[in-house]
């Protein structure tokens, strides 16, 4: 397995907004820690994913309002990014405490998906397009702006 080490933080505008304090903080952590290491993630391309220290870090992952995501990414609204190939993942929190109906996907299933395809990009993939009507939408189609004719789905080798 190759080990890719991460440190999540989130912007105090984000923990001000959802009255996050520091169980909050780290339920955020571990559901981000869980993602990372699902079995239906990235961990059937042979990675493992460990939280460290910021600044010992190979990915750091922000969680952060819409606004902020879009002064650094310079994309539409309401959306998470991260560079491909890159080491900064930014989660929109706006999505992440309220999901995305376009999707299919419950909020849980939809963070799932959040994390799996910003780290996707990490990870050199690029985004994909539904394949064909009724086939599981690939994690890497940008499901937050609708699946098409493809059903929902969080498991990045589907």
């Amino acid at each position: 397995m190759t080990k890719k080490t991460y440190h999540v933080s989130i912007d105090d505008d984000v923990l001000k907004k959802y009255r996050i304090h520091n169980t909050g903080e780290r339920q955020i952590d571990f559901y981000i820690m869980i993602y990372l290491n699902s079995p239906d993630g990235w961990s059937q391309d042979g990675y493992f994913f460990e939280p460290v220290e910021k600044y010992k870090a190979d990915v750091w992952i922000r969680m952060s309002l819409s606004k902020t995501i879009e002064e650094i990414c310079g994309n539409s609204p309401m959306l998470s990014c991260a560079f491909l190939g890159g080491k900064h993942m930014y989660l929109c929190a706006e999505r992440w405490f309220g999901g995305a109906e376009n999707s299919g996907l419950d909020i849980q299933d939809y963070r799932q998906y959040m994390v799996s395809h910003e780290m996707g990009h990490i990870l050199g993939k690029e985004h994909a397009k539904c394949p064909r009507r009724g086939a599981k939408a690939p994690v890497m189609l940008q499901q937050t702006l609708g699946i098409g004719e493809c059903i929902p789905n969080t498991n990045v080798k589907e």
